[in-house]
């Protein structure tokens, strides 16, 4: 294995009952690099060189354990047991009713209190066939109303050519809901570089989920075409905030599911920071991904290295089910049986040009 492959694990911090917090320093291929955190599963630092070889740290973050304990963003975390949304905060298996918790705007989001980024997982460190990364795991023993428990792990990796893989797992020991995901906020110039409306974005999907102002899909799948949505041309993000669509109006950006063409793992599409180079190109298994470009994010938020974070100085690219299946069933199922295993990869490839 080559010397620029590696993962490295020290301590990050200490939780309120004693239990320690690691960090997990994984270095790949291509001067590129990640920090992972124990705490949330959460990818803390992630850096990729620009077009002369000079890296950035390119996720938002938070400096210290107390600062991402705090945070309502879970911002670089991973996200189950059931990504997005939930309407009525509840749903059917056969004739039962599961009930979980409603937030404000009467809708489950990210499972509630039992969001995975607010977990503590275990990790176990490894280098082997020209890959090194960390597996993170918990047992997830349904909390939040969901049913029954399931082991859960997620496995991050960097290979010699710098792709960042992410690999979900999950065992459930009843028939329950499962659409993971991770929450990570880019920004190909920098996390502290501001908005992001001059990077460019391409998505491979012909349709999209509508949303309402309070961003609950009304469950329609509508065509891109000659919308603020049709990214299937490269084009600068900046272009879509500037839209008068109601859509975009509502929300000052974009927070919507988009459906990815085709099946199995395959492109999702790309991102690109013209004045540096650097480029982003995400493949997934999952049938769609979430565009979120930090629409909620509130005003002077605290970010890592001082820097202030604002709304649109980040972009998510989320890959996932589509929001709230488990309640339509025109959507692809994200039911799972007793013993049926869940499976999901998802990788990240940085490039610059």
């Amino acid at each position: 294995m080559s010397d620029t492959i590696s993962c490295e694990q020290e301590l990050f911090g200490k939780l309120p009952d004693g239990k320690e917090v690691f960090l997990y320093r994984i270095k790949g291929g291509g001067s590129v690099s990640a920090e992972i955190l124990g705490y949330g599963a959460t990818i803390h630092r992630l850096f990729a060189p620009d077009r002369d070889g000079k890296p950035a740290d390119l996720v938002l973050g938070r400096d210290t354990l107390k600062e991402y304990m705090e945070s309502p963003n879970c911002t670089g975390s991973f996200i189950g047991r059931v990504a997005n949304r939930i309407s009525g905060a509840q749903f059917n298996i056969g004739e039962k009713v599961y009930h979980t918790e409603a937030g404000s705007n009467g809708f489950t989001l990210h499972s509630g209190s039992a969001n995975y980024a607010k977990r503590n997982f275990t990790g176990k460190v490894f280098e082997r066939d020209g890959i090194a990364g960390v597996t993170l795991s918990l047992r997830d023993n349904g909390e939040g109303g969901f049913p029954g428990a399931m082991e859960v792990s997620l496995t991050y990796s960097l290979d010699a050519n710098g792709n960042l893989r992410l690999f979900y797992e999950a065992m459930p020991e009843e028939d329950t809901p499962i659409n993971f995901t991770n929450h990570v906020y880019f920004n190909l110039a920098g996390h502290a570089s501001g908005s992001v409306a001059k990077q460019i974005l391409q998505i491979d999907a012909d349709y999209f989920m509508p949303g309402l102002k309070n961003g609950m899909p009304t469950g329609e799948i509508l065509s891109v075409k000659g919308t603020a949505m049709d990214f299937n041309a490269p084009k600068t993000l900046g272009e879509g905030f500037a839209s008068n669509e109601p859509l975009i109006r509502s929300l000052g950006g974009y927070d919507y599911n988009f459906c990815i063409r085709g099946r199995g793992m395959r492109r999702g599409g790309y991102a690109q920071d013209p004045l540096s180079g650097r480029c982003l190109e995400f493949f997934t298994d999952m049938p769609g991904v979430q565009l979120y470009t930090a629409v909620n994010l509130p005003d002077n938020f605290p970010g890592k290295d001082g820097a202030m974070y604002q709304k649109l100085h980040a972009f998510c690219l989320e890959t996932q089910n589509y929001t709230n299946a488990i309640n339509w069933s025109q959507f692809p199922s994200m039911l799972y049986r007793a013993g049926e295993k869940f499976e999901s990869e998802t990788i990240y490839r940085f490039y610059a040009k």
